[in-house]
């Protein structure tokens, strides 16, 4: 039995640690191997090819400076027959051969020197001189400035050619190196004299330049940098007397000798690399006078060979690289299909494990396809046939032996588990109990959790740590059952004390283990901490409902308990009420002293809320400065009465700001439920509308849905309204026409009124008469007006710039600007902030606007007129204190209205009375403007009648600015 286990356990180890190891196939070992032989071979061809490449361009090198060398010598050679020559001729020159006989030293300079500069110029000779048969000079020509032991060295020139008559050639060089020839003058066979005759081996240099194609230069050893002008080359002791290219060849020089000494370059071809160019220095010594004196060094550019012996090497690695790739491809597909038949077999070699022999016999044989000839798998196969044969057996053999390992296997599961639930790593806590629920061990964690020790809870009951509660008494029996071994598991959540006096929030597993005894572990308990996820999750429920700047409910929860409200009180037949309110002027805070300030009131306003309201009603935050309140069991009065003491601790209510103090009120409307309305959406319209009319009634208000609103064509229209007109302020929908008013005497067009049009998103163009209504009653008037003022003013600006004849413009104010404290500090900005003469700009106002509040209007008036800007009294006539308001009201035009002027032709009566108008507005010093001039006709009669200006679509319709003012000549005469 030890046996077998110690087997099993061998085999597990083993099985173990090949697991540990990754997998690779043999296809891929073979293949990466074979890869490594490869590229191994390309590498090794490589080098071989570049180092045959580089052997074969060292002999091309070598020839190369051999011809090199050669070229030098022939050059050198025809240098000395050339000046040879030239001395063979000198006694055939005219009167030479004479004065050469008869040793007449000032005839041979005279005869001579005519042909001098010929020689010097252009054969390059540097200098002549002639010695008679005694060896004494006679005349000399060029350079004379030689040392002593030059002359004498010469001097033994002279006298060995006068001795044997035999020329010579030797190379002299000192601070450069001439090419001499000391030859005997002939004349009638008798010798004459010497003719010495020297020139630089320049025209040689430039020679090879030519015909090589490489630098050359002459070195002149042993000579110091002051001794002569030439270039110094400090490593190799020597001076450069010549170098061709030399600005690019000096430098190559340098850098050889910082890395050669001039023993190597004598010996061998050097090459160095300088400025990404590849360059071979040789040396080549010159058979002077003094041996090892000068050098002849030639530097040949090689770039183009090494780039060509690289780019040949790149070529062949390319080559070898896509060799390889096909071999390893080939490689890869014969593998491949080769050890198919191999995977086959491991992959059902698993089913042994399993001790599904006869699966895995059927399946080899479903798997080994047949061969021509049999190979290592095919007896891989038999072999594994007869292998699940013999395990086959032996499992019948050991399964007597099975009880045994189980009962073994069970004994160490449970020392396992209890050792692997005990582990202190966890992030829970972990701790046993017994059957009597008592505590008898606990991890590290748990004691770090609850600052309680182990020995500290040894033995207390594990009820004792929790928080007590209605499910306590449960909890204790489903544990009892855990121990009686009635139930498995157990989850629940509990507050478990901890030693600071604090409490965390923990989700408990309780499971049953297996005892013997009473103080064995009988329950393991597992506890997760899972307090900061209740505190996030109480968090975002809370914020789901309220509104985390007044902590007030939101529009959601609100909906929610209003409808709960309507529900009660349907069924119980309590009436309720809603109360809707918005804070006047709460833009104007906003702008004014920031948002921050504005923050600041809905908190003020919402605390003062719950001071007011009763602890059963709901209040609510629906948005921006929007407020609503929840009554129940209430009725009209209580409801009024409530509206009424939030109205009053509104007015106490003020905010300072930058010493800036704010009044606060609210428009507040009253809807009463089930009465206005039986759900939420109807309910809050009818408070909504509520609202709005006791805006209308002068604000800091309130006021109480009644059976006339209770229109829902009305309702809905006005919500319709609304939400276009918030859509086209947000969007930027509204835009501005203009209609000529023409002077009906000159014919001239300088003045535009300024008309306000709506661009639906059908593309519709609305006019002012179906939206302003509206916009009057749900307070978006005021928005309105700013929202021309701002375009129309602006515009008035872009119009006048640059333009000869200043245009003027009317701009119509709703009946409500007169109650807008904003307006004259928003006309007075734009003025600056566009540079518009406020002369240019008059503002319109009808007679019914005026009359809702004449003290306002006549203050407004009077103060916008002080900043230069004009007024215009709209639908004069219409009223019966036309002529009042035109005493009353500081305007300078009035515009008769269009109802008098449409007939003014057939109608008598029109005719009158527009005359008995402009004689009265004539009176009080006032222009007159006549509106629905259509034709000819009706213009004709307002001129007989002095009438100022025409307006109607005789003059000119309405048009948007683009299409207006391209037409300005149609409206100028």
């Amino acid at each position: 039995m030890l046996q077998i286990v110690k087997k099993d356990t061998l085999t597990t180890h083993a099985q173990s640690e090949t697991e540990k190891r990754a997998f690779l196939s043999f296809k891929w070992k073979i293949t990466s191997l074979s890869s490594l032989i490869l590229i191994a071979v390309v590498l090794l061809f490589c080098i071989v090819s570049y180092l045959g490449l580089i052997t074969n361009f060292n002999d091309q090198r070598k020839i190369e400076h051999q011809r090199f060398e050669r070229e030098i010598d022939s050059l050198i050679e025809r240098l000395t027959q050339k000046i040879r020559q030239q001395a063979e001729i000198i006694p055939f020159l005219d009167g030479m051969g004479k004065a050469l006989l008869s040793n007449d030293k000032e005839a041979i300079s005279k005869i001579f020197d005519q042909h001098w500069t010929l020689l010097h110029f252009h054969s390059g000779v540097e200098f002549v001189r002639f010695y008679n048969t005694a060896n004494e000079l006679t005349a000399d020509w060029g350079i004379t400035e030689l040392n002593e032991n030059d002359n004498q060295t010469l001097f033994e020139w002279v006298k060995q050619v006068n001795q044997n008559e035999v020329p010579i050639d030797p190379l002299l060089c000192r601070q450069n190196c001439v090419q001499l020839t000391v030859a005997p003058l002939l004349i009638e066979g008798q010798t004459a004299g010497i003719a010495v005759i020297g020139i630089t081996l320049a025209d040689a240099l430039l020679a090879f330049k030519r015909i090589s194609g490489a630098d050359i230069g002459l070195l002149l050893h042993n000579l110091h940098p002051t001794d002569l002008e030439a270039s110094h080359i400090e490593a190799w002791q020597t001076s450069v007397a010549a170098l061709t290219n030399k600005s690019d060849s000096y430098e190559i020089l340098l850098a050889t000798s910082k890395i050669y000494s001039i023993t190597d370059s004598l010996k061998n071809i050097v090459q160095i690399n300088q400025d990404n160019r590849h360059h071979q220095i040789k040396l080549y010594p010159l058979e002077s006078v003094n041996k090892n004196l000068a050098y002849l060094v030639v530097i040949s550019d090689v770039t183009p060979a090494v780039n060509n012996i690289y780019d040949s090497i790149w070529k062949i690695a390319l080559i070898g690289f896509l060799g390889l790739v096909i071999s390893e491809f080939l490689l890869f597909s014969i593998f491949t299909r080769l050890l198919s038949r191999l995977k086959d077999v491991s992959f059902t070699l698993p089913l042994l494990a399993s001790g599904q022999f006869e699966d895995f016999r059927h399946s080899l044989t479903l798997t080994n396809k047949k061969q021509i000839y049999r190979d290592e798998i095919d007896m891989l196969y038999d072999a594994a046939v007869k292998l699940s044969v013999q395990l086959e057996d032996l499992e019948q053999k050991v399964s007597s032996r099975t009880k045994l390992l189980i009962q073994q296997k069970d004994e160490l599961s449970r020392e396992r588990d209890f050792v692997a639930n005990l582990l202190d790593t966890a992030q829970v806590i972990v701790l046993t109990q017994n059957s009597s629920g008592k505590i008898i061990s606990m991890n590290a964690y748990g004691e770090m959790l609850t600052y309680y020790s182990e020995e500290e809870l040894k033995n207390t009951p594990f009820l004792n740590i929790l928080v007590s509660d209605f499910d306590s008494h449960e909890l204790s029996m489903h544990l009892d059952e855990i121990n009686q071994g009635l139930r498995e598991q157990l989850r629940h959540e509990a507050i478990t004390h901890c030693k600071d006096g604090t409490t965390r929030h923990v989700a408990w597993l309780h499971s049953r283990l297996s005892w013997n005894s009473i103080d064995d572990p009988s329950v393991l308990s597992v506890g997760l901490d899972i307090t900061e996820y209740k505190r996030v999750e109480g968090h975002l429920a809370w914020l789901a409902d309220h509104d985390p700047l007044t902590n007030l409910y939101n529009r959601r929860r609100f909906s929610e308990e209003l409808e709960q409200a309507i529900s009660r009180s349907d069924r119980y037949h309590h009436p309720g009420a809603l109360l809707f309110f918005d804070l006047d002027r709460f833009k104007y805070i906003n702008d004014t002293s920031g948002h921050q300030a504005g923050d600041a009131l809905l908190r003020m306003v919402a605390g003062m809320l719950l001071r007011t309201i009763r602890s059963d009603d709901v209040s609510a935050r629906l948005g921006g400065d929007e407020f609503a309140v929840i009554l129940p069991e209430i009725n009209t009065e209580g409801a009024i009465e409530v509206a009424k003491k939030i109205l009053a601790h509104l007015s106490e209510t003020q905010l300072t700001i930058n010493s800036r103090t704010h009044k606060v009120s609210a428009s507040i409307g009253i809807a009463l439920f089930p009465e206005h309305g039986e759900n939420v959406h109807d309910l809050l319209a009818a408070a909504d509308l509520a609202m709005y009319q006791a805006k209308d009634t002068g604000r800091n208000a309130w006021y109480l849905f009644s059976t006339e609103d209770r229109s829902r064509e009305r309702v809905q229209t006005l919500v319709y309204w609304k939400e276009k007109i918030e859509y086209a302020l947000l969007h930027d929908r509204f835009m501005l026409y203009f209609q000529p008013i023409m002077s009906v005497q000159t014919g001239e067009v300088q003045h535009y009124e300024v008309l306000l049009r709506l661009h639906d998103v059908d593309g519709a163009i609305l006019s002012p008469a179906g939206f302003i209504s509206a916009a009057e009653h749900t307070g978006l008037i005021h928005s309105i007006d700013h929202l021309v003022l701002h375009k129309a003013i602006m515009q008035a600006a872009r119009i006048n710039q640059n333009r000869e004849k200043t245009i003027s413009f009317s701009i119509n104010l709703s009946a409500h600007a007169f109650n807008d404290p904003e307006l004259l500090p928003i006309i007075k900005q734009k003025l600056i902030d566009h540079k518009v003469d406020p002369k240019t700009l008059m503002f319109e106002i009808t007679e019914t606007a005026a009359l809702e509040n004449l003290p306002g209007a006549r203050a407004l008036m009077k103060e916008i007129k002080e900043l230069g800007c004009g007024f215009v009294l709209d639908d004069f006539g219409v009223g019966f204190s036309s002529f009042y308001y035109l005493r009353e009201l500081p305007v300078d035009t009035v515009k008769i209205d269009g109802s008098f002027i449409r007939n003014i032709i057939d109608n008598k009566d029109d005719q009158i009375l527009v005359n008995a108008l402009c004689s009265v507005a004539s009176g009080f010093g006032k222009k007159i403007t006549a509106e629905f001039v259509e034709n000819e006709q009706i213009l004709t009669v307002l001129r007989k009648m002095k009438i100022d200006y025409a307006q109607g679509y005789h003059i000119g319709k309405p048009a948007p600015y683009d299409r207006c003012f391209s037409q300005d000549s149609e409206f100028s005469g």
